[in-house]
Formats: structure tokens, C-alpha cells, sequence
């Protein structure tokens, strides 16, 4: 992931803006190629995911 847009999730989870969060997955995840829908249910308001487990997801999806 950009470490931009990272640093601005980081920041939009520490004050708990959900929107801010959505907004940027989604940007993230169209950038990507990746489907939003379980993009955003893998992410708002769960762990981070390792980058074994984001693979994964991703080969799931015929991502990798």
C-alpha cells in the first residue's frame, strides 16, 4: 500500500472517522484492481491484516 495513503488510514482509524476510512479504501482498492466489497468488510474496524493473510485474500479473489 502507498505509504500515503496509509498514513492517512492510520490517521482517519486513530479518530475514528469511518467515512475518511471508506473513502480511502475505496480509492485504494479501485488503484488496485481489487473488489470493494470485501476490501472494506477485510477492513473497517477489524485487525490489520499480515501481508501472509492479504495474499491470501487476494489469491481468493484471483488477485495475485
Amino acid at each position: 500500500m502507498p505509504l500515503n495513503i496509509r498514513q492517512r488510514i492510520q490517521v482517519a482509524i486513530k479518530n475514528g472517522d469511518k467515512t475518511e476510512q471508506q473513502r480511502l479504501w475505496h480509492k485504494y482498492s479501485g488503484q488496485q484492481g481489487f473488489s470493494n466489497e470485501w476490501v472494506m468488510a477485510a477492513r473497517l474496524g477489524e485487525p490489520g491484516y499480515t501481508e501472509e493473510q492479504a495474499h491470501m485474500v487476494a489469491c481468493l479473489f484471483g488477485r495475485c
